[in-house]
């Protein structure tokens, strides 16, 4: 009944006549996405080709309340056994979600939001990849009311998108049980962000994360440091502790910026849980997770501002990511984004991952387009 009256909520409202939107009380936005893929493993080489369209709508505030909703399609030529990142359904079919549908309560400092929403938290995230991002059914509140923290508490109960196991449907987080999140961030130190985090998935495990993040910044360079410590325990006692460092220095005057990333891991491999997940070493593919039990991974980032010889706008990255744990692999990234105006922007990355147990190439492009 909840998923009925939500969607048919969001029917009206995209019913209702544009004229009404000349009110800057209301939102309304619109979105196309161009994607192209290329995957290949060994000699087997697919791809494909998406548009994507998104529409979201959220009402005039009235005594604080307001109803959002976002519908997200996905098109194309998706193919049988495709293995890179997903651009369709789980059948690599297209398809068409209700990715948000929301009642949102904004009083003072706090807002509620209850129903299908987006979020970013560590573990739990949009992780924006692919053609349909990551969003969550669940009830969640944002406190800023102290001076330099925000507060977030959730209770997550589906998900669907690209990192789901059914993108085009909602399914269950953690079986019926769900997962609870609280969560603090702190910036009243100077040059220093700290957060906490703690997630609970009853009768399954649960996970506590702290980062600390220090960023110097004059006009000419900037240097910072980051430390990170993850503890994860299943209800089986399994357990796993993850270190994290990086430290990162900026040449402003040529626009690069160089960040060396660490990570290890004591116990059974890591988890992202519900996302792209947070370790500094996280690359495009490889993740903490796939170096495996007591494994460790180092990351060296090396990103240009264009700007600095007046290409506004245009940013090139590239990932060097090494694992040792269950065997060796490694991956490289070469990403290039150019914003032309803020409605028109593009992406592009390749990423070449050399695995014992299986190694590939995958190249995605991207064009957004949002009027």
């Amino acid at each position: 009944m909840y998923k009925f009256i939500l969607t048919r909520l969001i029917i009206l409202i995209m019913s209702v006549n544009i004229s009404l939107f000349a009110s800057d009380e209301w939102v309304f936005e619109k979105s196309f996405r161009l994607g192209y893929q290329y995957h290949k493993v060994e000699e087997k080489e697919h791809s494909i080709v998406a548009l994507g369209k998104r529409v979201h709508i959220e009402t005039p505030s009235i005594y604080g309340l307001s109803l959002g909703g976002t519908v997200s399609t996905s098109i194309g030529n998706g193919k049988e056994g495709f293995d890179g990142v997903p651009f369709f359904d789980e059948e690599n079919r297209d398809y068409l979600s209700i990715s948000e549908a929301y009642l949102r309560w904004t009083i003072a400092d706090t807002t509620i939001v209850l129903g299908r929403q987006t979020f970013d938290t560590p573990f739990a995230d949009s992780d924006d990849i692919g053609m349909v991002a990551n969003s969550f059914e669940a009830i969640t509140i944002v406190d800023k009311s102290i001076e330099d923290t925000t507060l977030f508490l959730g209770h997550i109960q589906r998900w669907s998108g690209v990192d789901s196991p059914t993108p085009s449907q909602f399914t269950d987080v953690n079986t019926d049980n769900g997962m609870q999140i609280v969560g603090v961030e702190y910036s009243g130190i100077k040059n220093t962000e700290i957060l906490g985090y703690f997630y609970n998935l009853p009768q399954n495990m649960w996970m506590s994360y702290l980062e600390a993040n220090y960023l110097y910044d004059t006009d000419d360079f900037s240097y910072g440091v980051g430390v990170q410590y993850v503890y994860q325990k299943y209800d089986n006692k399994d357990t796993s502790s993850i270190y994290g460092l990086y430290g990162l220095w900026e040449i402003k005057s040529i626009g690069i910026t160089n960040t060396l990333s660490y990570n290890r891991t004591k116990g059974i491999p890591a988890d992202n849980l519900f996302g792209g997940g947070a370790f500094f070493t996280n690359a495009e593919h490889n993740t903490l997770k796939e170096a495996g039990a007591d494994g460790n991974t180092i990351l060296y980032n090396i990103t240009w501002d264009a700007s600095t010889i007046g290409a506004d706008g245009l940013e090139i990255h590239i990932d060097m990511d090494a694992h040792h744990g269950k065997g060796y692999s490694s991956e490289y990234d070469v990403g290039v984004t150019y914003e032309y105006n803020d409605k028109l922007d593009f992406s592009m990355i390749y990423s070449h991952i050399d695995d014992n147990d299986e190694s590939f190439e995958n190249l995605r492009v991207f064009g957004n387009y949002r009027f």
